[in-house]
């Protein structure tokens, strides 16, 4: 510094009644790499560093004597003056402060992480040491990594943890809470269909439109990629009926077509509700918070249930619903991983030769209260629990086991069994390592096994199952599919997916026999056929049950058949005595329960 400045500066200290900085500190702090501050203990600025006077835009000399805690933001005053005021304590130590300042000559604010020494007895210093550092960048970096964490990139809604903390802070002033959960049904097959930047103007098109619906009544976020929250607070009274106009017109606004490079696109919504009263909250905001989520939860689940489209209140029978559910599941979980299940096996007829060429594995569940549990109950539940790839492994182990014994039973060799495969075992990665290793550990040929996938799994993820199921078939495993007719039914998905036999579903086979028989359903039957013989697959006829029906299917040239008319679905030991029985009498039907 100029000898006559440093001068003139001491002077105009020493006419304030302030030490004065000597030259030493004067050159040691324009060196270093912090913003330098020294004051008073009042605060009055004695010396301020070339620095900090740089990253603030001012005069450093036009400081001197000013209040420094003028500079800090009028929210963070008296929290630093807390800590300015520890330091100033005889014996203490260094104390650190993280706080906003303002830029006078911008009125921007800016962050500052300061150490607070005291150096008043310090030669050439005599005064608190205020040592800053501009932390602006690293609290912009933090604000944006927890926008990110509690945000949808998609929408910019805030997401499922963002949800929580705001039912967190907002269950504890009293009001009632009500919660909406939508969830749009269909936006897979649209990212399949049309891909996923489709996909995302969908979402972002259905956000806006919720965004207008719920304006300033409550909280709009994006929990997942299919799903909505909606948060509202108030009184019980106006609130359910502001939750139940909120709901269906939610779900109104989700199905409208969303116009995407000239076509419109269109998906439906479910949506469950649920409501908290205050008085219900309790102590612990956060246990409440979850209860009032697992409530709306329940309520989507049964709107989802119920074919969607339309929106379900929670109701305690909703609930005690979910209890029994939850039960049956534990109690499923326990018979898979101890042989609770058992199979039975339905025989896959030849219908030109009338023999019987193998069979479909079903599985059986006998719960020790509850009875004889349907497969249609039970599969669900294994797919809503995650039970469902350990149940498809029991039924693949056991039925290859029973196939083998049969064969050996009955000195044949060639028979097949099918296996029916969920969505949930389609989508997992070793699933065709499973099966190959399955098939050689029991000494069977890939072309005895046939799995099964119904026309809805298979389109669910058309690319996973395309992929998987190929893979499967290039290692000599049938491709079958089932139900056809009763799903999709695109014709193109026969094209697209890797499949040897194409399962007519038992709603056709009635078109052609009995009361409902007609020319049209004879048609769609004859027609179906014609088409799988042309693509070279084999049919097979589902539910025959009569004559007629078996004299139908077999005249439009289906190649096999199953149902009560052949036998209605057998134990591995009955299923031996079928085949013993066929062989002594090839026009032998079992009629074994």
């Amino acid at each position: 510094m100029n000898p006559a400045r440093l001068l003139r500066l001491g002077q105009r200290l020493r006419a304030l009644g302030l030490p004065v900085v000597s030259p030493s500190y004067e050159a040691l702090a324009r060196e270093a790499s912090d913003e330098v501050l020294v004051t008073t203990a009042e605060g009055r600025i004695t010396f301020c560093s070339p620095t900090f006077s740089r990253r603030w835009g001012v005069d450093r000399w036009a400081l001197v004597g000013g209040d420094a805690f003028s500079w800090t933001h009028p929210e963070d005053r008296e929290r630093v003056r807390a800590a300015f005021a520890a330091v100033c304590r005889p014996g203490s130590e260094s104390v650190d402060s993280e706080h906003r300042y303002v830029v006078r000559s911008t009125g921007e604010v800016r962050w500052c992480r300061v150490r607070f020494s005291d150096a008043r007895r310090v030669p050439g210093v005599g005064g608190i040491v205020w040592n800053c550092q501009d932390v602006t960048e690293v609290h912009d970096t933090l604000d944006a990594l927890r926008h990110a964490a509690t945000h949808d990139p998609l929408t910019g809604l805030g997401n499922r943890r963002r949800l929580l903390e705001v039912m967190e802070r907002s269950l504890t002033d009293g009001l009632d809470s009500a919660l909406l959960l939508l969830n749009l049904d269909g936006l897979k097959t649209v990212n399949d269909r049309h891909g996923h930047a489709v996909g995302d103007l969908v979402v972002r098109a259905v956000a806006e439109r919720l965004d207008a619906l719920v304006g300033d009544r409550g909280w709009l976020g994006r929990l997942d990629g299919d799903e909505f929250a909606v948060l509202l607070r108030g009184q019980e009274g106006p609130l359910s009926r502001a939750l139940a106009d909120l709901a269906q017109r939610a779900v109104g606004v989700a199905r409208r077509p969303v116009e995407v490079e000239g076509r419109a696109v269109a998906v439906t919504a479910a949506a469950g509700t649920a409501l908290l009263p205050g008085g219900d909250a309790g102590a612990d905001a956060v246990e409440a918070g979850r209860r009032l989520f697992r409530h709306a939860d329940i309520a989507l689940g049964a709107a989802k249930a119920a074919g969607g489209n339309r929106w379900v209140p929670f109701s305690r029978a909703l609930l005690d619903a979910a209890h029994d559910r939850a039960e049956l599941a534990a109690d499923l979980r326990h018979a898979v991983a101890t042989g609770g299940l058992h199979l039975a096996l339905q025989p896959l007829v030849d219908l030109a030769a009338g023999r019987t060429v193998g069979f479909e594995a079903l599985v059986r569940w006998q719960h020790p209260q509850r009875g004889n549990v349907p497969p249609s109950v039970f599969v669900e539940v294994a797919e809503e629990s995650g039970t469902i790839l350990d149940l498809g492994a029991f039924v693949l182990e056991s039925a290859l086991e029973a196939l083998v014994e049969l064969q050996r039973a009955a000195g044949r060799s060639g028979l097949e069994v099918s296996v029916n495969l969920s969505g949930h075992q389609l989508q997992q990665p070793g699933l065709v390592a499973a099966v190959v290793d399955a098939l050689r550990r029991h000494g069977l040929a890939p072309g005895q096994l046939c799995l099964e996938v119904t026309e809805s799994v298979a389109v669910a993820d058309l690319a996973t199952a395309r992929n998987t199921l190929q893979e499967l078939r290039s290692h000599g495993v049938r491709i079958a599919l089932d139900d056809f007719g009763t799903g999709y039914s695109s014709l193109s998905y026969l094209r697209r997916l890797p499949v040897d036999v194409l399962k007519i579903d038992k709603s056709f086979v009635d078109d052609v026999s009995g009361e409902r028989a007609d020319a049209t359903g004879a048609a769609v039957l004859s027609g179906i056929v014609a088409l799988s013989s042309a693509l070279g697959l084999v049919t097979v006829a589902e539910g025959i049950e009569t004559e007629q029906s078996h004299e139908v299917v077999r005249g439009a040239g289906c190649t096999w058949g199953q149902g009560y008319l052949f036998a209605r679905p057998l134990s591995p030991a009955q299923a031996a005595a079928h085949l013993a029985a066929e062989a002594q009498n090839p026009r032998y039907r079992s009629t074994t329960a």
